[in-house]
């Protein structure tokens, strides 16, 4: 099994040596093997990629002398919205690893699914598949690669997310940051150092019940990440809407940005299941990717 992944800290800062701070939803992808010659049902337009992937991986186990994935059917059972923001494909290959690999120890099928899912994103954090291998919350450290993770208690925090349709992905928002930032422009390196601040603020403070601290670190990170255009007109009617709703704290994107995944931090659960409908009706059926709901 592996995990969905939601961060609160450190969107595209990370890349450059500053923390993140990230929940691992729990949401699984399973895969279920049988053994035989190898099929991939029900993928549709993805199995081209898995059956890639697969084949990387068949490929790295030999060249390595790790143990021989076992050909078969792949049935993948997943609740992890694809192409939402959540870390879907850092899941893919976390969950592949896992079954070809579970053998190996924590570090090693780390190691492998970072390198994975490099095939999705070029040069990944690992964060994704930090995540997607465990459980709870998480500080991370990107400097390094694979992503190194240092457990967090629970905040006991009340947060809605949900996703809208992406305009671009992942692999293009960190480059397009990336190349601003390249071009030496002063904004873009202003508004990273910002969210790397809030992101080593919040874990140098991490505590529980501190929601309305985080709160105010939030509102800073998304004004980080609105200066780096990374958040859609549709998804400011969406987070306006929760703020309008009593008990609401603070919101902002949850990724690499485009659209796709966010969170709206809440003082108490009641509140947070009240604003649920008001939150989807802020956008039309067809923009939303995953509809709001409380974890």
């Amino acid at each position: 099994m592996a995990r969905a992944k939601l961060l609160l800290f450190g969107e595209h800062a990370a890349v450059y040596g500053h923390p993140a701070v990230g929940y691992s939803l729990p949401w699984p992808l399973t895969v279920v093997h049988s053994p035989g010659p190898w099929e991939f049902p029900g993928l549709g337009p993805y199995e081209p990629a898995v059956r890639s992937l697969v084949d990387w991986l068949v490929n790295v186990a030999r060249q390595e002398g790790l143990p021989a994935p076992v050909p078969g059917r792949l049935e993948f059972i997943t609740k992890i919205p694809v192409a939402a923001g959540y870390g879907s494909s850092g899941a893919l290959c976390a969950v592949l690893v896992n079954l070809f690999f579970g053998s190996l120890p924590l570090a090693d099928r780390e190691r492998l699914a970072w390198r994975a899912e490099g095939r999705f994103h070029g040069t990944p954090s690992g964060i994704d598949t930090a995540l997607a291998l465990r459980e709870g919350w998480w500080a991370l450290d990107a400097s390094t690669k694979p992503a190194k993770a240092a457990p967090l208690g629970d905040p006991r925090l009340v947060l809605v997310t949900g996703a809208l349709v992406r305009r671009s992905d992942t692999r293009a928002l960190v480059a397009s940051v990336a190349a601003r930032r390249a071009a030496g422009d002063a904004g873009a390196t202003r508004a990273l150092d910002e969210l790397g601040a809030v992101a080593a603020e919040a874990v140098a403070g991490w505590k529980a019940h501190d929601a309305p601290r985080l709160a105010a670190l939030v509102t800073r990170a998304r004004a980080g990440l609105q200066s780096l255009d990374l958040e859609t007109p549709e998804l400011t009617g969406v987070l306006e809407a929760a703020l309008a709703c009593p008990g609401a704290l603070a919101g902002k994107l949850s990724g690499a940005g485009g659209g796709g995944a966010f969170l709206v931090l809440f003082d108490r659960r009641e509140a947070a299941v009240a604003a649920l409908s008001a939150v989807e009706a802020a956008v039309p059926e067809v923009q939303w990717a995953a509809k709001p709901l409380l974890v």
